[in-house]
């Protein structure tokens, strides 16, 4: 598994025969430091603050393309795909009001579950819904 730092991308992109552009550079630098699991709209709009002439499809193409080679998890089945750069095993808590998605530690038994898995393992993706404290607070219908 490739490390999120910048020394790196020049490196990743050898490794995966990869132009080393200017887009692709900013959507690595914007995911790498974004741990709100942005979606692509958060990304061009960040990447389009440096670069303006940045189209909506080249960065979620390169959003794909690093998901693809698991430099990011793609998290689908929210409203929209969303982009993880912790690529280490986690789980996902997300808010059915407001959308928002916070990482948990998973216990190391639960992540050694998969070696029960009768086959390879790529990804393990542990996902809870509810009420985030910010929504479960605002919301005098939700249980204490």
């Amino acid at each position: 598994m490739e490390v999120f730092q910048p020394e790196n991308f020049a490196h990743i992109c050898r490794r995966f025969k990869w132009k080393c552009t200017p887009q692709r550079l900013a959507v690595y630098e914007c995911v790498r430091h974004d741990h709100c699991h942005p979606d692509v709209d958060s990304v061009w709009a960040a990447v389009r603050s440096k670069l303006p002439t940045v189209t909506r499809e080249s960065v979620y193409r390169i959003l794909n393309e690093f998901a693809a080679h698991n430099l990011i998890w793609r998290l689908d089945h929210v409203s929209s795909a969303r982009y993880d750069s912790n690529t280490m095993p986690h789980g996902h808590f997300i808010c059915e009001n407001c959308g928002s998605i916070a990482d948990f530690a998973l216990d190391d038994n639960l992540a050694a579950f998969a070696g029960n898995v009768p086959g390879l393992v790529r990804h393990m993706e542990i996902r809870f819904t509810g009420l985030c404290e910010k929504c479960k607070t605002d919301d005098p219908s939700a249980e204490k």
